[in-house]
Order: structure tokens, then sequence, then C-alpha cells
């Protein structure tokens, strides 16, 4: 008499990540949130005249800074990095981490970008926008009066 018997397999695992489905819905809507914030604070101009050496005419100037499109690029990744590390963790503490730390990065990053963007904006001398390099994406228009 022989007798088969079935070799039952455990069901398989749904993926720790599933659980965290409101908290990865949350962490995007904090990224687009803070994508919004940057490109809308991280503008600026600035424009006047000065008369260059003893020159009759002034050299009038209008600096315009614009949001990078790089920061915008690297919260994306972060983001898809984040998630992807999150879906391979096998333990809930790992993707607590995670995504902590996406949630400071996804602030911080467009928070310094737009910070130092506009320091060396706003520092920068005026004849340093046309006898030097301008900051970073910083656009200058030079009109003589």
């Amino acid at each position: 008499m022989t007798s088969t018997t079935a070799v039952s397999r455990p069901p398989a695992a749904m993926p720790l990540v599933g659980h965290y489905v409101p908290e990865i819905l949350s962490l995007a809507r904090r990224g687009l949130v803070w994508a919004v914030l940057y490109g809308t604070f991280a503008r600026a101009s600035r424009g006047g005249c000065v008369p260059l050496n003893d020159s009759v005419e002034p050299v009038c100037y209008n600096a315009t800074l614009d949001p990078s499109p790089f920061t915008w690029f690297v919260m994306a990744l972060l983001f898809v990095i984040a998630l992807g590390s999150a879906a391979k963790a096998t333990r809930t503490a790992v993707i607590n981490r995670t995504l902590r730390i996406a949630a400071t990065a996804l602030w911080a990053v467009p928070l310094l970008a737009a910070v130092l963007a506009l320091t060396s904006f706003l520092t920068a001398s005026p004849e340093a926008l046309w006898n030097g390099l301008p900051p970073a994406n910083v656009t200058v228009q030079l009109t003589s009066d």
C-alpha cells in the first residue's frame, strides 16, 4: 500500500512594503509639496544700472534666477531609490528607516538648493554678473542707456 502525501508549500508572503502603502503615498505627497515650494521660491530677479570705469553711459543689467531642473531630478531619483530599497527590505525597521531618511531628504534637498541658489544670487556683485560667471541658473541681460 502506497500513500501519496501532498507536499504543501506555505502561501507566498505578501511583501512587507505592501503594508506601508499609506506611508509611501504620504512620502510622495510631501515630496510633491516640497518640489512645488522649491519651484515657487527659488526664483528671483534683480536689476539696476552701474557706471563702468569712467564711462559716460552706465551699463544696465537684469539678472533672473530660475529653479534648477537638476534638483527635481535628484528628488525623483531619491524617491525611486527609497521605494526600491523599501521593496527589497525584509524587516519593518529597515522599511521605517528607509522611508524616514527619504522623507528627510525630500525636504532637505530642495531647501538646500534654494538657499544656496538665492545666497549666491543675492550676494553676487553686479560687476561679477558681466565680468565673471553668473551663479548657476541665472540669466543676465546687459543693456546700455
